[in-house]
């Protein structure tokens, strides 16, 4: 049987929560952000994060403001697990077939 994979041990999340955890240094942060950005969005097929939004976190770390950086971080994990593990009550319940009769 295949071992499902888990969202943690996916790369851009890796790359995002590592970016988290170095936030005192914002240019080691625009480079993960950047690797970031090489995926590509299998539902709008652009990148992960593009160089504005990419700007625009780096912008708030520089201006000391990290709580909102952290905050767009997690924005960014999170909408990338909706794509990848998509809420199980959205999903449509399975077929069900009636049991043979004798």
């Amino acid at each position: 049987m295949a071992r499902k994979k888990v969202i943690d041990e996916l790369t851009v999340v890796k790359l995002l929560k590592q970016a988290k955890s170095e936030l005192d240094d914002p240019i080691q942060v625009n480079r993960l952000l950047r690797e970031v950005g090489k995926f590509y969005d299998p539902m709008t097929g652009k990148a992960m994060i593009d160089g504005a939004s990419r700007a625009q976190v780096i912008a708030l770390i520089e201006r000391g403001e990290r709580a909102e950086a952290l905050a767009a971080i997690d924005q960014y994990i999170e909408n990338y697990q909706k794509r990848v593990e998509p809420d199980s009550s959205q999903t449509p319940p399975p077929e069900q077939h009636p049991l043979p009769t004798a």
